[in-house]
């Protein structure tokens, strides 16, 4: 059994917000529909996406209280608007019968597991230990 650092941990939850954003990238060009605005809109916002991953990922390594304080908050608030959005998106898709609608309740129960992760992370004692030390 291995013991994960404080920094492993952020290092690992930095990969996984790569990954669902990349996912998530795939998902949104399915639901819009196959064409160049829509992949257009998909590239420019992973890119967006992955630079702010990057940043914050960057930050928590330098371990900056401040950035780790204000995710916390904000995957909290993340983790709660995005389970109301899953609700919201689980029943117009009740209505519609529809992939794309599929596809949202994904993304949306998607995006609430990752700020919940991402809050169970950074409130965890090493990861407090760690950007505290």
């Amino acid at each position: 059994m291995t013991t994960s650092t404080g920094r492993d941990k952020i290092e690992q939850l930095t990969n996984q917000w790569y990954a669902f954003t990349a996912v998530s990238a795939v998902a949104s060009v399915l639901a819009s529909g196959i064409g160049f605005f829509s992949i257009l809109f998909a590239a420019c916002s992973t890119a967006f996406t992955f630079a702010l991953t990057w940043f914050l990922g960057r930050r928590l390594l330098a371990r900056s209280s401040l950035t780790r304080a204000v995710l916390v908050l904000v995957s909290l608030i993340g983790g709660v608007l995005g389970a109301l959005a899953t609700a919201r998106s689980g029943w117009v898709f009740l209505g519609a019968w529809s992939f794309a609608g599929l596809l949202n309740v994904g993304l949306s129960g998607g995006s609430v597991v990752m700020n919940l992760r991402s809050f169970r992370t950074l409130t965890d004692a090493s990861v407090k230990a760690y950007v505290a030390g």
